[in-house]
């Protein structure tokens, strides 16, 4: 086994580095093949500088030569002039003697003019072509000059160029070698490294393959082993028992069984991880199924505890609007203390079926949602907003059916913090509206019911505190009326009567005291919700 794992190992790792060897050589002859076509193309590009040089260089020389034999002519020219001027001075200084003497024979120079004519006119033209002559030959001579200068200057700038691209080609060719140098290096570190890489691989197939085979004959020298010692207990038993021999006999046989059986042990131990897995689940389902329960059982308390204070708040608002419509007669007795909250609901029993559970939660959803129940609407708008706090605050607390019965608690935690939340905010701000129309409107017998329907969102934020899970003490001093008499002018007040305040400083209503004394305990209220959803957060 070993020996075939090796050569298996030897055979895998020799064909990776077959395959990596492959691959670096490849890399190597396209890295070679760039930089070849890189030099291949800077030879090229300077083979037609060093050409246009050569070009440039042949035609300066075919410049050279022509201003050098235009030179010679006009040299040769110049000569020449120089010798007809030297030959005409000669004659003029020849002649000069003779001028005297003209007068004397005028017969001669009348007898034959044309001939002096013809002489001088010869002589006339022959001075006027030399000068022309030696004029253009001047003006050449200067344009060649001129132009001799220039190619000159021209034939400098292109041997600094040319010394130059010489250079820069140098530099080129060094740095080329420096490239090449570099890329050797990193080719040799590449192949290091590589190298590194596949002798890595071969050791971690190795060692996972060693690995692999401990862990199964470890599982099956566990197996053997368990079975062994169940064995020896059971012989050591039947021993202690005197058992007779045919129970050794079976003792025998159950061995050579096992012993016949040992191949399938692997398969067995896994087929016994999964049920294994599988009864976890279901262990961990079962719990989380227990939890959803006290969790359950947990809200329809506090799902009753909420319908008794809904009932007591439609008994207190019925109370109110009894005072209300009754405010001119003098209260002498205090109202009614209010009903004691219904008793909880008998716990359900506990469902050992997941789906006869959620049947169940169906059911109770269906019948808490039944709008037979549901009062008939009024049509006095007091009402009607009493009646939509009352749906609100039952829609707020109601309990959601169970998508999932894996859930853990932290969810359940989060749902009811952020009902907690919002029943706060929408009741601070229905109390700051209530508020602000207070201040706004003028002292009415509105104000009455505003204030009774500000009480009246006091009880529900206490309720709702309440049937939220918060420990705090009822308003005992709210449902408390003041046993005092007051008297029919100052229980209710007329239409053109002074402020609600000045009544409440200047007598002793009992109406307007509790509503003053619900004020106060509403802004404490207020700002201890205000803290806790702050420390909530």
């Amino acid at each position: 086994m070993w020996v075939q794992s090796d050569g298996c190992a030897a055979a895998e790792s020799d064909g990776g580095s077959d395959s990596s060897s492959g691959e670096e050589g490849d890399i190597q002859f396209d890295l070679l093949e760039k930089q070849r076509d890189e030099a291949n193309q800077r030879l090229s590009e300077l083979e037609e500088v060093s050409n246009q040089l050569l070009k440039e260089m042949n035609v300066l020389e075919l410049q050279f030569q022509i201003e050098r034999s235009c030179r010679e002519s006009a040299e040769a020219i110049a000569v020449q002039v120089t010798k007809e001027n030297k030959t005409l001075k000669r004659r003029s200084q020849m002649l000069l003697p003779l001028i005297p003497e003209l007068p004397e024979g005028p017969a001669a120079v009348a007898s034959d003019p044309d001939a002096d004519l013809a002489v001088d006119l010869g002589g006339d033209a022959r001075g006027a072509e030399t000068t022309l002559l030696l004029l253009e030959n001047q003006a050449k001579i200067a344009e060649l000059q001129a132009s001799v200068d220039g190619l000159l200057a021209d034939k400098l700038q292109l041997e600094q160029e040319k010394e130059d691209l010489t250079k820069q080609q140098d530099q080129l060719r060094e740095q080329l070698a420096l490239e090449v140098e570099e890329k050797e290096a990193i080719l040799r570190s590449m192949s290091k490294q590589s190298k590194t890489m596949n002798k890595i691989k071969r050791v971690s197939q190795l060692v996972t393959e060693e690995f692999a085979e401990m862990s199964q004959r470890l599982e099956l020298e566990e197996g053997r082993r368990q079975h062994a010692e169940v064995l020896a207990h059971q012989m050591m038993v039947e021993q202690r028992s005197a058992v007779t021999g045919l129970q050794l006999q079976q003792a025998l046989e159950q061995i050579s069984d096992i012993s016949t059986a040992l191949s399938d042990v692997q398969r067995y131990y896994l087929d016994q991880v999964r049920q294994s897995s599988v009864a976890a689940e279901l262990q961990s389902l079962r719990e989380q199924l227990q939890r959803s329960e006290v969790q359950r059982k947990a809200l329809e308390s506090r799902l009753s505890e909420a319908d008794g204070a809904g009932a007591q708040l439609h008994e207190e608002v019925k109370q109110f609007r009894g005072t209300l419509t009754s405010g001119e007669l003098v209260e002498n007795s205090p109202p009614p203390p209010p009903p004691p909250p219904p008793p909880p609901p008998p716990p359900p029993s506990t469902f050992v079926n997941s789906l006869d559970f959620l049947r169940s939660r169906r059911k109770d959803g269906a019948s808490k949602g039944d709008p037979v129940n549901k009062p008939a609407p009024s049509s006095d708008p007091k009402t009607k907003a009493v009646d939509e706090m009352m749906e609100r605050i039952k829609k707020g607390i109601m309990l959601r059916p169970m998508k999932r019965v894996q859930e853990d608690d932290s969810s359940w935690r989060d749902q009811r913090s952020e009902n907690r939340k919002s029943a706060v905010l929408e009741l601070k701000g229905m109390l700051d509206d209530m508020k602000r129309k207070q201040h706004r409107r003028a002292p009415s017998r509105r104000g009455i019911g505003q204030n009774v329907g500000e009480a009246e969102l006091l009880l529900v934020l206490q309720r709702r505190r309440r049937a939220m899970g918060e420990n705090q003490d009822p308003p005992a001093s709210a449902q408390s009326p003041d046993p005092q008499p007051c008297g029919a002018t100052l229980c209710v007040p007329a239409a053109g009567d002074a402020p609600w305040a000045a009544e409440s400083g200047g007598g002793g209503a009992p109406v307007l005291r509790r509503l003053k004394q619900n004020r106060e305990k509403r802004d404490s209220r207020i700002r201890a919700s205000a803290l806790i959803v702050g420390q909530e957060n």
